[in-house]
């Protein structure tokens, strides 16, 4: 059950005594793993997830009908087969026997039915919006096949879909409603069994050694997913042995941190991954913000030094204007755009010609960017914008985004398996965020791009999109192309840190030959 804690930044001695205090789990480390995350829990709802943590909680308490490998392929899972109609108005999925819930109930036909029911009924969860806009009904054809009915011919979007939506039990559901949630009862069919939520602090689950799939043979009896929001408390955690991984989700672990592995060489592996990923700075474009002007946004993002940022703070990436990159579908390699040109002086002289008068704006972020935020707020107060960054929690964050009460943000997006419709439905044509930016163009070729089945006409539709983007500074602008430093402690395997930016943990382990 969730345990209101509220904790904003914890010194290295409080996540020590966190994982001593209350929980019996530590008493046997060897027999317990944790995994630190910057960015913790909003809630337990797995349809409602749109955090990096909550992925991860996931893919490993529920399964899915196909397995997204996040490198651009798809598996099989729960799924023996998936069939798409000649028209790609229709999917038929044939689901394995034999396989049963953590609280013993059978799953089939029912439980899935169950889960895309529930989308349809309620259209603002996050599944919905990010993948199953055209979802029009389902409908159980036996006890262990199902027929998933499309409005429109979403092929990409419903392939991703299939590998993203947990599968919640009917039974329970019914029972329950979303108590199943709220209440943390939790019950999937993964490999590992939700145990307790203490909000702001960490996330338990113990292992399911009767998994459906030949078992949990885990070393491990038990995960933690410890949630600690400044980098340098996670990495004294880490290197003190209290943490055998630490997953940086703003961005990997700073340039300017790295160096406080000194010394733990033979403890610590420093991962680089080159991923899908981008930081971004959102824009609140409604009718009373000063960022309704277009020319007042490319100001912004004119003033801002992506590459010194990139070299002093983030350790590596890369400037590209929009919001794709060279690992993902719709990058252009030849797109150039001004705005996204450090070039104060013209900058300056663009905001000088607009209707601006000095009015303050704020850059709100989690802990994990306030340093970015406060260089890029220094680079607009450079050319005459009376701009501040500011810290929130994380809840608080995801708050503001949904009332549209803010002037700017900064977060991470994932392009999931190199593909930027998640981002673009949810963020951008739902507007999730609720920047206020509307552009019909813009959300025509979004839909089409969904509808597209063709890759190559497809590609070209993603490059149309991020060209408007790039140009219109709206409803964001790309801070940085990433690619992230993570870490994980020898010994510790089934960790992966995938292109698109997750991390899963579903299959972590333990190999002693492979400590120093």
């Amino acid at each position: 059950m969730k345990k209101k804690t509220m904790v904003t930044l914890l010194s290295a001695a409080t996540v020590t005594a966190g994982l001593l205090a209350g929980t019996t789990a530590m008493a046997d480390h060897s027999k317990s793993v944790t995994i630190a995350f910057t960015e913790g829990l909003i809630k337990l709802d797995p349809q409602d997830q749109s955090v990096a943590t909550g992925f991860t909680m996931n893919d490993m308490i529920f399964d899915t009908l196909l397995q997204d490998n996040h490198d651009g392929t798809m598996d099989n899972r729960l799924a023996e087969s998936v069939e798409f109609s000649d028209d790609n108005m229709e999917i038929t999925v044939k689901i394995h026997e034999g396989v049963t819930f953590h609280d013993g109930e059978k799953l089939d036909a029912d439980d899935v039915v169950c889960s895309f029911q529930r989308l349809i009924d309620t259209p603002t969860l996050y599944q919905y919006i990010s993948y199953w806009t055209s979802l029009e009904a389902v409908e159980k054809v036996d006890d262990y096949t199902v027929k998933i009915k499309l409005s429109a011919p979403e092929v990409a979007a419903a392939k991703q879909g299939l590998g993203a939506l947990p599968i919640i039990p009917n039974e329970a559901f019914e029972k329950n409603g979303t108590a199943l949630f709220t209440d943390g009862i939790m019950t999937g069919s993964g490999p590992w069994k939700f145990v307790e939520w203490v909000d702001g602090q960490y996330l338990k689950m113990e292992k399911n050694e009767d998994y459906w799939n030949g078992g949990n043979n885990s070393y491990f009896d038990e995960v933690y997913l410890r949630f600690v929001p400044e980098a340098s408390t996670a990495i004294s955690g880490q290197i003190a042995g209290d943490l055998d991984a630490y997953y940086n989700v703003n961005g990997g672990i700073p340039a300017d941190l790295q160096a406080l592995y000194a010394g733990s060489e033979d403890k610590c592996e420093l991962l680089t991954v080159p991923v899908s990923s981008i930081d971004y700075l959102g824009f609140q474009c409604g009718e009373n913000s000063v960022f309704k002007d277009v020319n007042v946004r490319r100001a912004f993002s004119m003033a801002i030094d992506r590459q010194t940022i990139i070299d002093a703070l983030l350790g590596g990436g890369a400037v590209a204007p929009g919001v794709m990159n060279a690992m993902s579908l719709g990058y252009d390699e030849n797109l150039d755009v001004d705005w996204y040109h450090y070039d104060p002086e013209a900058a300056k002289e663009l905001l000088e010609s607009t209707d601006y008068a000095g009015e303050e704006v704020t850059i709100s972020s989690v802990a994990a960017f306030n340093t970015l935020a406060l260089a890029v707020a220094d680079y607009a107060n450079a050319i005459g914008f009376n701009c501040k960054a500011e810290v929130v929690e994380a809840a608080t964050l995801a708050d503001i985004r949904a009332t549209a009460d803010y002037d700017m943000f900064i977060v991470t997006a994932i392009h999931g398996s190199g593909d930027p419709y998640q981002f673009l439905n949810f963020r951008v044509y739902a507007d999730g965020h609720h920047s206020e930016y509307v552009n019909d163009e813009l959300h025509s070729l979004i839909e089409q791009s969904n509808q597209e089945a063709d890759a190559d006409a497809r590609n070209e539709l993603l490059k149309q999109i991020n060209a408007i983007i790039a140009d219109e500074c709206a409803p964001m602008v790309s801070l940085a192309q990433l690619q992230t430093v993570q870490s994980v402690n020898y010994g510790i395997t089934g960790i992966y840190f995938a292109p698109d930016g997750f991390c899963m943990c579903r299959d972590v382990d333990y190999d002693p030959s492979l400590e120093k």
